[in-house]
């Protein structure tokens, strides 16, 4: 924005000639930089010196990157803001230069006696200022308060027409525009990945004292009709399969009732699947840091968004409304989304039960579970030959196979 000028917005003129150590700063981003531009052996704000190596680089270079994110984030509220000198100045948000970087910027200078905060302050010149665009939201606010709207609104207004719904505020996205959008932000951010064909995941069932369970068909997904649980992911009714990376992270996420017994199985995926993975979000970048294409703000709604689709599921015999969006949204990536016109198998999303363990919800229901003979055998001794032939075609398409089952926890009473 400025020219380079003294006394001009956002130059690095005034630092010239000035050598500042990775002591002088908190932030990390501002302290790895001074360390790989140091080229000279004394800080002149500091006063350290080193006779072995540099430790010093120039105040420029850390002040160019210093107006680079202000540049990405501010702008100047003479250019932006209406003004009215008889109603107190500027209409909006905005801050003089030291408030910028004190209170908004939060510039820490751990060993400044002054003098290295002046030379900054010089440098980004005397200004008001405001945040870019300052009368509407950034892409990525659009999408936190979009998605607050869209919560809300199909939580207690409009839960099965909601793509035709209206809204009153057009700085938001309404509903049938938000999860194409979404789909597109996670696309931007590369979190769409192979599984190969052979991983291994883990699913867990409770039983009571008295039960066994081992077959393919006991350690899978429920048939539809027992499929009574709202979920995260799915309502009543609608059978997916939920499994996780480890046996113990499948054991907690099950485990609603102490006295119950724990079986694992273990299944293998045979053919490579296709999923959204949520436990690979980008980490937020610092304010100084170079974006690469990441919008500070996409990335933060991204985690709000899987805080919601991992938060704890408690168990009730009550619909749980606090799930419709969620559920709406997994019904999105299950049925219309595409990648590079492929629909996607599943989703893994971080455990909300066990710190550090990975989750995932699979669009996969029984007829996806690869049967052995005997089970075969069992499937088909009474059914008649269209049944028969029905089983033998629908196996064609499985891809999750049963091979291995152990008891985790007996049950309480056993």
């Amino acid at each position: 924005m400025g020219d380079g000028d003294e006394g001009a917005c956002l130059s690095t003129r005034p630092a010239e000639g000035f050598f500042v150590c990775d002591r002088c700063f908190e932030d990390d981003t501002l302290k790895a930089l001074i360390r790989e531009n140091a080229s000279e052996t004394e800080c002149n704000f500091c006063g350290r010196r080193s006779c072995r190596r540099p430790v010093a680089a120039p105040l420029g270079r850390v002040v160019e990157v210093i107006n680079e994110a202000i540049d990405r984030e501010y702008d100047l509220a003479a250019s932006n803001l209406g003004y009215e000198s008889a109603e107190g100045g500027y209409y909006g948000r905005r801050w003089d230069t030291y408030d910028l970087l004190t209170d908004q910027i939060e510039l820490d200078l751990p060993n400044d006696d002054g003098r290295l905060f002046e030379i900054i302050r010089s440098c980004v010149g005397d200004e008001v200022w405001c945040g870019r665009n300052p009368y509407s939201l950034r892409d990525g606010e659009k999408l936190i308060y979009s998605w607050e709207y869209f919560s809300e609104f199909t939580k207690y207004e409009r839960r099965y027409f909601f793509l035709s719904a209206g809204k009153n505020d057009d700085e938001i996205f309404d509903p049938s525009e938000l999860l194409p959008i979404i789909g597109s932000t996670v696309e931007d951010c590369g979190l769409i990945r192979t599984i190969a064909q052979g991983s291994l995941i883990y699913r867990a069932r409770q039983f009571a004292v008295g039960e066994v369970l081992k077959t393919t068909y006991d350690l899978g997904p429920p048939p539809t009709e027992k499929a009574t649980r709202s979920n995260r992911m799915s309502p009543a009714g609608i059978v997916m399969f939920y499994a996780s990376n480890d046996p113990k992270t499948a054991g907690a996420e099950i485990d609603d009732k102490a006295s119950l017994g724990i079986s694992v199985g273990t299944f293998r995926i045979t053919r490579d699947i296709l999923v959204l993975d949520l436990t690979r979000l980008p980490r937020r970048p610092a304010f100084f840091e170079n974006h690469y294409g990441y919008d500070r703000y996409a990335v933060s709604f991204l985690h709000k968004f899987v805080g919601s689709l991992a938060a704890r599921v408690e168990p009730a015999n009550r619909e749980h409304v606090d799930y419709v969006p969620t559920q709406i949204a997994t019904e999105w990536f299950r049925t219309a989304f595409k990648h590079d016109d492929t629909l996607i198998d599943g989703i893994y999303y971080p455990s909300a039960q066990r710190e550090g363990g990975t989750s995932l919800v699979l669009f996969a229901e029984r007829d996806h579970l690869v049967l052995n003979k005997r089970e075969l055998r069992e499937q088909t001794s009474k059914k008649e030959p269209y049944e028969v032939w029905g089983l033998s075609e629908r196996q064609k398409n499985a891809w999750l196979k049963l091979v291995r089952v152990r008891v985790m926890r007996q049950p309480k009473g056993s």
